[in-house]
């Protein structure tokens, strides 16, 4: 597993992982935001105005074409295929 910070937010208490089987975890302080996992993809809440500002960046960094807007839409569902957010 590697833990990263975002490129463009370094001092954010924001952390993403990495697992060996390529999955994906972002935390937003200890709160597990965004998970990726088979193709699938699951974004547990949008909470505060920081926490929308770590989705937006890693929005950029690991899920170009993807916007905070498309995590906000599927906050709620449980993981979905990635093909049914756009």
């Amino acid at each position: 597993m590697k833990e990263k910070t975002l490129s463009g937010h370094k001092q954010a208490n924001c952390r993403v992982y990495i697992y060996d089987n390529g999955d994906i975890d972002m935390y937003s302080y200890r709160t597990r935001i965004i998970s990726i996992s088979g193709g699938k993809i699951q974004c547990t809440g949008t909470y505060s105005a920081t926490t929308r500002k770590h989705i937006g960046l890693f929005c950029k960094e690991y899920l170009p074409g993807y916007s905070y807007y498309d995590m906000k839409g599927i906050v709620g569902k449980g993981m979905v295929d990635f093909k049914s957010i756009h």
